[in-house]
């Protein structure tokens, strides 16, 4: 990263690390308090920063602050519903579609929100980000095959409790 470009790369990723801490702490004014902490932090361990691709490193960042804020409160906050509506995207072409497409990812939600913490990062992280197996691996300090292991563990859960819902 190129000194004086921090705020660019700002520019550039807020909106994923906002949308990905929204997912982590299920509330908009927490993960905008994340946000806040993630720069922060990663202005002040530039020294850190050896390199490696700038989005992946973020959010390692971004988790990490999520990991000290959750340790601290010890809570989940509930998801924001009104934020749900955000999420899926206006190229919806009828009130029909609408409706399921939002039902659809409320149902997701509350299935994502079900997991365990660590098994929900890593489908976030894989399915919505599209991080690699290894940068996935690298933002939660794991082993690679121990991510191949959760996310395909994780993903069999979704699609039995999501089967049973129907």
């Amino acid at each position: 990263m190129k000194a004086g470009s921090l705020e660019e790369v700002y520019k550039y990723h807020m909106n994923d690390l906002y949308k990905y801490l929204v997912q982590l702490s299920g509330h908009p004014q927490t993960a905008e308090d994340l946000l806040h902490d993630t720069f922060l932090k990663a202005y002040e361990n530039l020294e850190s920063y050896g390199g490696e691709k700038v989005r992946p490193w973020l959010f390692r960042v971004a988790y990490n602050a999520y990991i000290d804020w959750y340790r601290k409160d010890k809570h989940l906050i509930k998801t924001d519903p009104q934020f749900l509506d955000t999420l899926i995207p206006n190229m919806v072409a009828s009130p029909e579609q609408d409706y399921l497409a939002k039902e659809s990812l409320l149902q997701w939600s509350k299935v994502l929100h079900s997991l365990p913490d660590n098994v929900r990062q890593i489908i976030i992280l894989r399915d919505y980000y599209d991080f690699t197996y290894q940068e996935i691996a690298d933002i939660l300090n794991l082993s690679l095959s121990a991510v191949k292991v959760r996310l395909l563990r994780a993903r069999q859960k979704v699609r039995e409790v999501m089967a049973d819902e129907l």
